[in-house]
């Protein structure tokens, strides 16, 4: 019991006199870059260094070395006194923050980059220095006091144990002996225990695996992040814990960290060489004791570049820009090589110490003696071509190409060829490759869809007449109108930097008189001229001069599309079809265009947001009025329908019906109107409908045949005529044309406008009701009303009804 005391006196006194001998090590004030000292070493002693807790020292670190040192003893302590099985383990350590150095700050003040010291993010931000169980181990490792063995032994004695190796390298294994593994290699450890035991036991066999080892206890010091004594892992190395435990500090060097060994440096080790060369030079297993010494810093130089090699990199005497460069790893071939700029100071200058310094790329490779402090800016290289003219738009192969003397428009578009684009050939090529099969996998798989770009070929989307992955049968649309785009002949541009204004001229030309050679538009070229050839698309061309395509769909003789010349109107498109047949209802004919359709879409969602705010409103009035809990419910069910209704209303498509002035008798093509057709419209001729439909407040909804004569309100009548909640003042009519003739178009008071007239086929007569008496009709007629403003009046008549 004495003894064991004693040696643990022996022991803290021993540690106490490592801590003054290298107490002077820590009190050293960085010596850093000459006008970068940190502020937080200046004006101190050797004792306030020592016991203050600065910036870069862990928060524990205000107890001193000597707290770590007595935590160690203890540690060490409790292998003898709690036994091998409850040997401590290393316990997890924070790193401290890294604060930013003076010169940082100083590199940041003038560039405006906040720059870091070149390998700082290899570093472990985050240090959690605990040993690994089933870290793999070396084959070389040497096995030393505190590493946990697992023997295994069968045949003549049974022995199943694990032990730890005692202070003095003794492995112990029950009722078979002790014995010295000090020092023996993990590759021969099995051999050695077999050799052993064999001088008492015959006929057996051994297995001995590692399991936890033993942690060292080393020192680390200098300009380190965390100075001061860790437990690292007995398979650590010089290179490893640089990278935890031994960080360098704000101040300290990443290229000059020292081993030493009983007083002696037996290795500097240089992290630049690791992370740039990968090679581990001067590396060593460390030894409990040992101590990890974190040099002062040498010459600092920022490298200013875009990019992520741009860094604070620390030089050794006689390296030089070329050094730094093979440092950064960055692509020297994008580099102007006509400026390098170098910032630095100018002793010799006091009222103004800074001074730059340009040099070309070369002489700074070769001449530059860069000091520390320095901050070398260098350019990316110029874009700009010597001898280059770009063509650019609706082109066959948008490029730079090569300028010479007396170039002009004719040499760089020589012919038509060079205005189709290669996507014209794709989608031609797309109308003979279709399978069904892989069609469908096409458009219904979005990876698929996306890589084969079916968007652009147009060819395999969804119809009305088929499923997704059929084929279009208009195919003759695409062909025609999207698959090759139309130039517009009339103007194309020269864009030219003119360099005494540095503006740029936008120079324009008639492009087909250019190919032919018309001197006045076939402008000669220079070098750096950017040509842009325009489709219709990019900029409208005059009608008259577009390619109009027309679709003729229904009582022709010849339906199909048809190509118009410009000013020929529906008329003509229909003469080209062939000319009527003889079910054709002319009155009904529907004329849908792509322009109207767009501009319906976009009154339609005006329209709903002015029939969401007045269901609102009307909600509210509705639930303020509630006076018992039917009212409520009622109110809140018609809250639903008018939310479902509104929705069938969002989910209406326009079609961009352009309404016709026809007469209802009309038999000849004479009597449809001279109305201009543009690309992209599409004329439908009805067969003459037969019926006549009756809807709303009526006794029998239904359609009726339609009878020559007969009027509205003889079909009213038909149906039974108005129910008692009707609304007979309001009623209206949908006539086959679009038109709507309504009740309250009469000039005659208390006469309806709908008295005498005629039905005509087609017609849908819609009955709406009382909407002073039924507040949830009153609200959607109105919303109705709202959607006939923007000829959408028939399908909200359809989403009522539904």
């Amino acid at each position: 019991m004495y003894l064991s005391a004693f040696g643990q006196k022996i022991r803290y006194a021993m540690v106490c006199v490592v801590l003054v001998a290298s107490g002077s090590v820590f009190a050293q004030a960085p010596l850093g870059l000459a006008g970068f000292v940190n502020d937080q070493q200046l004006n101190r002693s050797n004792t306030d260094r020592f016991n203050a807790q600065p910036n870069n020292l862990p928060a524990n670190a205000g107890a001193g070395l000597v707290g770590k040192a007595n935590s160690e003893a203890n540690s060490a302590n409790n292998i003898d006194g709690q036994g091998a099985e409850e040997m401590q383990q290393p316990q997890a350590q924070p790193l401290p923050n890294r604060p930013l150095s003076l010169f940082q700050r100083f590199v940041f003040e003038n560039t405006g980059k906040l720059l870091y010291p070149f390998g700082t993010s290899a570093l472990k931000a985050d240090l959690k220095q605990t040993q690994a169980e089933n870290a793999p181990v070396s084959a070389d490792y040497e096995i030393s006091a505190g590493d946990q063995i697992l023997v295994r032994v069968w045949g003549a004695i049974d022995v199943n144990h694990t032990a730890v190796v005692d202070r003095d390298g003794q492995l112990t294994i029950p009722s078979v002996g002790t014995f010295p593994v000090a020092g023996v290699r993990a590759r021969n450890l099995d051999q050695f225990l077999t050799a052993e035991i064999s001088k008492y036991y015959k006929n057996f066999n051994l297995s001995a695996t590692l399991g936890k080892l033993s942690g060292v206890s080393i020192y680390v010091a200098g300009q380190a992040l965390a100075p001061g004594m860790h437990t690292v892992s007995s398979t650590s190395t010089l290179a490893s814990v640089v990278f935890s435990v031994a960080q360098p500090g704000v101040n300290g060097s990443f290229r000059n960290v020292q081993l030493k060994r009983g007083g002696v440096t037996v290795a500097t080790f240089d992290l630049y060489d690791l992370l740039r060369k990968g090679e581990l030079n001067d590396d060593r297993k460390l030894r409990a004791g040992d101590v990890i010494f974190i040099g002062q810093a040498g010459a600092r130089v920022a490298l200013n570049v875009a990019g992520p090699s741009a860094a604070i990199f620390e030089l050794k005497p006689s390296e030089g820009l070329s050094d730094i460069l093979d440092i950064s790893g960055i692509d020297r071939t994008l580099l102007r090589q006509d400026s390098v700029l170098i910032e630095g100071f100018n002793p010799d200058n006091f009222k103004a110490p800074r001074a730059v310094e340009q040099l070309s790329y070369s002489r700074a490779l070769n001449q530059a003696a860069l000091k520390d402090g320095d901050i070398v800016t260098l350019f990316q290289t110029r874009r700009e071509f010597t001898n280059a003219v770009t063509l650019k738009g609706n082109v066959a192969t948008p490029a730079r190409y090569p300028h010479f003397e007396g170039m002009r428009i004719a040499d760089l578009i020589p012919n038509t060829d060079a205005l189709i684009q290669d996507s014209y050939f794709k989608k031609k090529g797309a109308l003979v490759q279709f399978n069904k099969d892989d069609a469908e996998r096409s458009v219904k798989d979005p990876t698929l869809k996306s890589q084969l770009n079916i968007d652009d070929s147009k060819l395999f989307n969804k119809t009305d007449q088929g499923e997704e992955g059929e084929q279009k049968i208009e195919v003759v649309e695409d062909t025609i109108s999207n698959m090759l785009s139309q130039i517009n002949w009339d103007y194309a541009v020269i864009e030219r930097l003119d360099r005494q204004e540095l503006q740029t001229r936008l120079i324009p030309f008639n492009l087909r008189k250019a190919m032919a050679g018309d001197p006045n538009q076939n402008l000669q070229l220079q070098a750096g001229d950017v040509v842009t050839v325009f489709s219709a698309n990019d900029a409208q061309i005059p009608r008259s001069r577009q390619t109009a395509l027309i679709k003729v769909t229904g009582e022709v003789k010849a339906p199909g599309y048809y190509q118009i010349a410009p000013g020929e109107s529906l008329r003509d498109v229909i003469v080209k079809a062939g000319g009527l047949a003889e079910d054709a209802y002319l009155f009904g004919t529907k004329l849908t265009r792509r322009s109207i359709a767009v501009e319906q879409e976009q009154q339609k969602q005006k329209a709903l947001e002015q029939a969401e705010r007045m269901l609102v409103s009307a909600q509210a009035s509705n639930a303020a009025s509630a006076i018992s809990a039917g009212d409520a419910a009622n109110a809140q069910k018609q809250a639903q329908i008018q939310g479902a209704y509104l929705e069938r209303l969002r989910k209406m498509k326009p079609e961009g019906r352009v309404v016709l002035d026809i007469k209802p008798d009309a038999q000849g093509i004479a009597e449809l109107p001279p109305l201009a057709l543009i690309d992209g419209d599409v004329v439908s001729i009805p067969s003459l409908p037969g019926q006549v439909a009756v809807l709303g407040s009526v006794y029998s909804q239904g359609v009726y045949a339609f009878e020559s004569g007969n009027t509205v309100f003889d079909y009213l009548g038909l149906a039974g005529g108005a129910a008692k909640g009707a609304d007979d003042g309001s009623i209206f009519v949908i006539r086959a044309n679009g038109t709507v003739n309504s009740a309250q178009q009469g000039w005659l008071p208390f006469v309806s406008g709908l008295y005498g007239k005629r039905a005509l086929p087609g017609d849908a007569i819609y009955v709406p009701e009382d909407f002073e008496r039924v507040s949830l009709t009153k609200t959607l007629i109105d919303i109705s009303q709202i959607f006939y403003q923007v000829g959408l009046g028939a399908a909200a008549v359809n989403a009522i009804r539904d």
